[in-house]
């Protein structure tokens, strides 16, 4: 017999406390933010920082093969090495590359988030 109502969900509920299930999740830039590690735990972050890369291209060429191990697709800006944004054709091949192609061979920056 339970010594009060409730008593029965209550230690119902305690039993579950540590299992948490997420549907639905959708990617955010917000600084505070609940995380899930590799294993599953799940934690509260307020260093939740967006990844990125920046990828230097040192021979001039009219496309560039990129792998930023990301493991997302990117935004990409590119700076030619005169310091100009250049416009170009953005093909993720996968979660961790991408390929640039441009109309003319240049150097310069891609920097990738």
């Amino acid at each position: 017999m339970p010594k009060y109502k409730g008593q029965n969900i209550k230690d119902l509920i305690s039993r579950f406390r540590n299992d948490v299930f997420l549907e639905s999740l959708v990617e955010s830039t917000d600084t505070k933010v609940v995380v899930v590690d590799d294993n599953g735990k799940v934690s509260f972050s307020t260093n939740a920082h967006d990844k990125t890369h920046t990828h230097q291209q040192d021979v001039a060429s009219a496309q560039w093969v990129i792998t930023h191990n990301l493991n997302k697709y990117p935004a990409v800006q590119v700076i030619d090495s005169g310091g100009c944004w250049v416009i170009g054709q953005v093909t993720h091949n996968s979660l961790n590359q991408l390929t640039l192609d441009f109309r003319g061979s240049f150097t310069g920056k891609a920097y990738m988030n």
